[in-house]
């Protein structure tokens, strides 16, 4: 069933082949999206600037842009929900494509309800309902939930829609551990249960941007084979 809310979400897929261009675009607006194509990493910067999709979905071979360049010009200055298709299926390329900025990283071929269901998955964190607590504080860390904004004494922290997830999880959790699978489960879905290459790289990009020294982590610390945890005093 697609809701009203559904059907006014825009999906930007940049992919040069055509065919799975047409493929892709007819699985989304079966799904109930609007989608719009582009073959080129530059049509795909204008595209988003002057249309401001809800969510990309970004090959990484284009024919003139690199998709992991266009992806961390986007970065530079947008927090717009991006997933990364890619042909080649390395590890390597997967944890370079998160490192990058990417929301979520899928490998050709995929399966159609695969794709649709982690477009719908992603635009639900993007669209995440606060439960009643307006406000999470965790010693000088802030997360305002309403305006879907994280101060750090007094410094905006400006994350990814999945960097917020993560946040979100260990500050309504603070001072226990949250293990490795339930932080995969709330942020990205069942399908992710045991994924912990994704999980270590957002971990590490958030860090980066929240800790004073990342190397020793006083806000997002690591329970060795279990999980993470939040400190409420240190």
């Amino acid at each position: 069933m697609v809701t009203v809310q559904q059907r006014d979400l825009n999906i930007l897929i940049v992919e040069d082949d055509e065919d799975t261009a047409e493929v892709v675009c007819t699985l989304l607006e079966d799904a109930g999206f609007n989608t719009e194509s582009v073959g080129q990493g530059e049509l795909a910067l204008n595209e988003i600037t002057s249309n401001a999709p809800d969510l990309v979905l970004l090959d990484i071979d284009l024919p003139d842009i690199n998709g992991i360049e266009v992806l961390r010009s986007v970065r530079s200055h947008s927090f717009l929900p991006m997933i990364i298709l890619s042909g080649y299926g390395q590890d390597r390329d997967r944890v370079v494509a998160l490192e990058a900025g990417a929301d979520d990283y899928m490998s050709k071929p995929f399966s159609p309800e695969e794709l649709v269901a982690r477009v719908r998955a992603l635009l639900r964190r993007v669209e995440w309902t606060p439960k009643p607590e307006t406000q999470l504080q965790v010693r000088d860390l802030e997360l305002d939930m309403p305006r879907r904004q994280a101060m750090i004494r007094s410094r905006r922290l400006h994350l990814t829609p999945i960097e917020y997830g993560i946040l979100v999880m260990l500050m309504r959790s603070a001072g226990q551990v949250v293990t490795h699978d339930e932080l995969l489960r709330s942020v990205w879905g069942e399908q992710y249960r045991g994924d912990f290459s994704v999980l270590r790289v957002n971990i590490s990009r958030l860090r980066q941007k929240l800790e004073d020294n990342p190397r020793r982590p006083s806000y997002i610390v690591t329970a060795p084979g279990q999980g993470y945890w939040m400190p409420l005093n240190r």
